[in-house]
């Protein structure tokens, strides 16, 4: 994506939240007793706010959904307002592009003390900590059933417990209701997980006659129509959690049942490191390379893993209500956009932030490390595919990142990597060197810490088991070694001319202007009536977007 439509602002809402100390640089500069040593937060910002009309009943939800921190060039911009202090300055977001925020959510039955506290600090304007536990009143839960406060510009005083729900009614819509429906489905899905376990053949039976019959008394309904469900009353919708991509409950089955020996041994492998991490002690995290040529199923593999790893690990959070349950617990990455979109995953260097040029020193994340820390937090597992073009310094850099996201010195932080590829296809570009190339000289990531699993059984191909073995060999091949006359024979065959190749199926070409001049003759066939349609680009400027 070129652009997003709306930012994700995390908002401290812990009575001693975590705080970034300054850089060594600013350090060297302090004295030794100086008590100066943190960087300034969102909340002493919004502490800092002005003392307008406008500002003085902002509270902590509006100020980090409508304003943003603005720096340099960027502070003679329009509407950009000083904040108190000498603590930087600010600008108001337009009203259509507000900024959706994101925080700590706490169970109200289990922390009362904390939920009750995280209200206040969201939805009750004020500027000292003192100001949200009056005399008294000992408790938040006592001062927000019981308190009453004026707030400056305001010509009567207001309960506290109305101001919050005023104030809450436009950030959280049916909360309750969704919190209640999560909690009810973990508790009923626990049992039938059970069953798969004890009786996985009559429970697959079960579940096949069920969704048999779902079927059935679905077929008369009327489907989603995506144009319809724009009418909907928008303040009746909920959000949707960011969940991994669902395959259907069948559809899944089937693909478990499909694994093949070894294909099965790393599932099952991984299957019972998640069990251990959510039951059981911390297990010691793994590294596996998952290595084989093309159609002996490793995007199959990587599939079912993903989803069986991110259905246990997804109960992590919601047992230890310590994060946000709609991150990813299990991460789908690969070097390039095109193999990160065929996995339903995401690049390496948009997911960690990292730099185009990856020569030393190290760049930290700066004033996106607690965002970023947010989002990854449940993260476990990382999955990369296409690993034969990473790098040395990309994979350098990724255990580096990590280590700075989960603060371990570990490597990668803690987490469980999986790495997926072949190191017969393509390479790292600009010429560097492949992982699996040891240099004595320097810490080796691969080779020190990987296992190794080949997957060699064809999937893709079983019914042209001649073709495919002549891939696999075409695979190692070197430009010193001759080609057999039976795989010369065999390629022989579909040699023709190009007025003969059918004209639906794929043609694949090695310039890309034969590429672009057979695409607009099949257009041209397929369409007499073409319609040309400009296309809105962006120059780059280094600046934000007001």
């Amino acid at each position: 994506m070129k652009k997003s439509s709306r930012s994700v602002v995390f908002v401290p809402t812990d009575d001693n939240p975590v705080k970034m100390s300054l850089p060594v640089s600013s350090l060297d500069n302090t004295t030794p007793d100086s008590l100066n040593v943190w960087m300034t937060s969102l909340t002493d910002k919004y502490k800092s706010r002005p003392e307008t009309p406008e500002f003085e009943e902002m509270c902590m939800a509006d100020f980090a959904s409508t304003c943003r921190l603005v720096y340099g060039q960027q502070t003679k911009g329009k509407k950009v307002v000083p904040l108190l202090n000498e603590l930087g300055f600010i600008q108001r977001r337009e009203s259509d592009n507000a900024a959706v925020i994101r925080y700590r959510r706490i169970s109200k039955e289990k922390y009362p003390e904390q939920f009750y506290g995280t209200l206040l600090r969201l939805y009750l304007p004020y500027r000292s900590d003192d100001e949200l536990k009056r005399p008294y009143f000992p408790t938040y839960e006592s001062f927000y059933e019981r308190g009453v406060v004026q707030l400056p510009y305001s010509d009567r005083p207001l309960s506290v417990k109305l101001i919050v729900k005023r104030n809450r009614e436009r950030y959280e819509k049916n909360s309750e209701e969704i919190d209640s429906a999560l909690e009810d489905f973990e508790q009923n899905r626990g049992v039938v997980d059970e069953w798969c376990n004890l009786a996985p053949e009559s429970e697959l039976v079960r579940l096949e006659c069920i969704d048999e019959l779902d079927a059935r008394q679905c077929e008369n309904v009327q489907e989603d129509v995506p144009d319809y469900s724009r009418q909907a009353n928008a303040a009746t919708e909920a959000r949707v959690m960011r969940e991994p991509p669902t395959i259907d409950p069948t559809r899944l089955r089937q693909m478990y049942q499909s694994l093949n020996q070894k294909q099965a041994c790393v599932f099952y492998a991984v299957r019972d490191w998640c069990i251990k991490r959510v039951c059981g002690p911390q297990p010691e995290q793994f590294f596996y390379y998952i290595n084989g040529g093309a159609g002996t199923g490793k995007s199959h593999l990587i599939k079912c893993i993903h989803s069986e790893a991110s259905k246990i690990l997804r109960t992590l959070p919601r047992r230890a209500e310590e994060a946000d349950i709609s991150n990813p617990t299990v991460l789908l990455t690969a070097f390039t956009g095109t193999a990160a979109f065929n996995i339903s995953g995401t690049t390496l260097h948009s997911l960690l932030k990292l730099p185009r040029s990856l020569k030393p020193p190290f760049q930290g994340l700066g004033n996106q490390l607690d965002e970023i820390r947010c989002e990854l937090l449940n993260a476990e597992i990382i999955i990369i595919d296409e690993i034969s073009m990473v790098s040395k310094p990309l994979f350098a850099y990724v255990d580096m990142r990590l280590k700075q996201i989960k603060g371990s010195h570990r490597p990668f932080g803690g987490m469980s990597v999986i790495a997926v590829g072949d190191f017969y296809q393509l390479p790292p570009v600009r010429q560097s060197k492949p992982l699996c190339v040891y240099d004595p000289s320097e810490l080796d990531l691969w080779r020190d810490n990987f296992q190794v699993i080949t997957l060699d059984e064809i999937m893709r191909q079983k019914d042209d088991k001649t073709f495919a073995e002549m891939l696999n060999r075409l695979r190692v091949k070197t430009r010193s070694d001759e080609l057999s006359e039976a795989d010369r024979a065999l390629l022989s065959q579909r040699v023709t001319e190009p007025q003969l190749c059918p004209s639906d199926v794929l043609h694949i070409f090695a310039t890309n202007k034969q590429v672009a001049e057979h695409n607009s003759a099949t257009l041209s066939l397929l369409h007499s009536d073409i319609t040309t349609i400009d296309a809105d680009d962006f120059k780059k400027t280094h600046t934000l977007d007001t």
